[in-house]
């Protein structure tokens, strides 16, 4: 075996030195940059299961996936407001009416309605079969027996899409 020539050394150190310095300086390998979009939503909605259905194909078909925050309705306008959501879910119409006119979103869309539905014995002994004012239920010499968690706080009227989104026709049976 022969021995390398200074000059052999040389040319291999300097190689050896440009792999390093090219390995240490070079920049981490690119990734595809992640598509996605962050939808500021009601509580209620984000609960009611609506998302865990809808986004997984919304996902599939355009590629992007949407992150959901799920908080009160003035939260997730703040959120819109600051640029901190793309698109929002909520349902105060006055509210993102405003919204919309001060500039912070493209347009407000109606996306769905909140039914509430009134189940109690074929016999109707409260007397509030056919009634539709929820001020004429209230009124009803029969208080219910118990009342739901929603029926505690402010009910929820119209949700709906202040940044974008389609409109959907809610079906009434």
């Amino acid at each position: 075996m022969t021995r390398p020539t200074p000059r052999r050394l040389a040319a291999i150190a300097l190689l050896a030195v440009g792999l390093l310095l090219g390995l240490l300086g070079a920049p981490a390998p690119a990734r595809a940059q992640e598509r996605f979009i962050v939808m500021a939503s009601t509580t209620s909605t984000e609960q009611s299961g609506l998302f865990a259905h809808l986004l997984p194909a919304f996902t599939k078909a355009t590629g992007i996936e949407v992150r959901v925050v799920a908080q009160g309705t003035g939260q997730a306008l703040d959120m819109g407001r600051r640029g901190d959501a793309d698109i929002l879910f909520v349902h105060d119409q006055a509210a993102e009416e405003k919204f919309v006119a001060e500039g912070f979103g493209l347009t407000r869309r109606p996306v769905m309605v909140n039914d509430f539905v009134l189940i109690g014995p074929a016999a109707d002994p409260a007397g509030v079969r056919g009634q539709t004012s929820s001020r004429r239920l209230a009124s009803s010499p029969h208080p219910a027996p118990h009342s739901s968690r929603a029926a505690t706080r402010a009910a929820p009227t119209r949700p709906s899409c202040a940044t974008g989104s389609s409109p959907a026709s809610p079906t009434r049976r």
